[in-house]
């Protein structure tokens, strides 16, 4: 009797725990969780947390409200009239796509907050590090090698818009399946995200590091040309976008999330990309993949990672694309994604 009695309060405190998992899902609960590791790390070595509405926080909440505004304006009459039960369904709808979207909106609130966070452990970046590991691989900084051998205004361009496609090709995909109502693949994706961003934003706290074209011995005389160029502009006007829009832009190179979230979208496209196109699923996929391929080489073009962050970055690509689905599967009450 006494036993039995004993196990109940264990019971139903482990039935609370899955309950509040499954109500969060994977997505909500590992942001907390690193929400909860930035947090402690203010209150331990002296930083504050803060939210902004700034940088690309803008372009996320604007697809969700989109979304909203879209599914409004699809049956605006009738939800407005109150017919039938059209405006239930529109409110439960945007609840969805709220509640979806989600975790992406507030990834940038973590991405806004990191330049108080790096250099809080570590003080010395480890740029010296890479610029060496690069010269022992290649016997040259690649970076600097390109310049030198390859440089041309044109291809200049060309680099410059594959690499400000990196945010661009996924959100084209996760709105499509959002659009196509296959919300069970969406979350997948999300999570997805979630996993990247918030493990490649711990290792720049733990790992910072700067681009090369920020590097002291390659600024001062390393690069030839000093200073690359365009031919439509198109390099100047984008470097001069990102560096206003990353807080953290001299020490969050390891890893290069770009080339972990190209990775990211590849391997999405090929499984998801019928969401795009419904009768060819697989060209979604094809047309992201030269894009893609030049946004890893222009990492190393533009002078933005050292050839360690690129390979650092498409291998957390490829694990959080494994543990993902895993992670779906077994989670309480998580949906997984159909395409499988």
């Amino acid at each position: 009797m006494y036993e039995q009695s004993a196990a109940l309060p264990r019971e139903r405190s482990d039935s609370l725990v899955v309950r509040a998992l499954a109500f969060l899902g994977p997505d909500f609960t590992f942001f907390l969780f690193f929400l909860g590791v930035f947090i402690t790390l203010g209150a331990i070595f002296g930083s504050t947390f803060h939210v902004a509405g700034e940088g690309s926080i803008v372009i996320v909440t604007g697809l969700a409200a989109g979304l909203v505004g879209v599914r409004f304006a699809y049956r605006a009459r009738s939800i407005v009239m109150g017919l039938g039960d059209e405006r239930p369904q529109f409110y439960a709808a945007a609840k969805r796509i709220l509640r979806d979207w989600g975790p992406m909106i507030l990834l940038v609130v973590l991405f806004e907050n990191l330049h108080q966070y790096t250099g809080l452990i570590r003080k010395v970046p480890i740029d010296a590090h890479l610029y060496n590991l690069d010269l022992k691989l290649f016997g040259v900084e690649p970076s600097v090698w390109v310049g030198k051998h390859l440089a041309t205004p044109i291809l200049t361009d060309w680099f410059a818009m594959a690499y400000g496609m990196y945010f661009i090709l996924p959100m084209i995909l996760a709105t499509m399946l959002s659009v196509r109502g296959r919300r069970a693949d969406f979350r997948e994706l999300a999570t997805s995200v979630v996993l990247h961003m918030c493990i490649g934003f711990t290792c720049f706290i733990l790992f910072p590091a700067g681009p090369p074209r920020f590097y002291g011995p390659l600024m001062h005389g390393g690069f030839e040309p000093q200073h690359l160029t365009s031919y439509f502009g198109l390099w100047e006007w984008s470097q001069g976008q990102w560096d206003a829009a990353n807080p953290v832009r001299t020490n969050s190179s390891f890893p290069s999330m770009h080339c972990a979230i190209a990775m990211m979208t590849l391997l999405y496209g090929w499984r998801f990309g019928s969401a795009v196109f419904t009768r060819r699923p697989r060209l979604f996929f094809w047309l992201c993949l030269p894009i893609v391929v030049s946004l890893w080489f222009s990492t190393i073009y533009l002078r933005h990672h050292w050839v360690p962050d690129c390979v650092a970055g498409m291998l957390l690509g490829v694990c959080c694309y494994r543990i993902t689905p895993v992670v779906r599967r077994i989670w309480p009450g998580a949906e997984a994604a159909v395409n499988t």
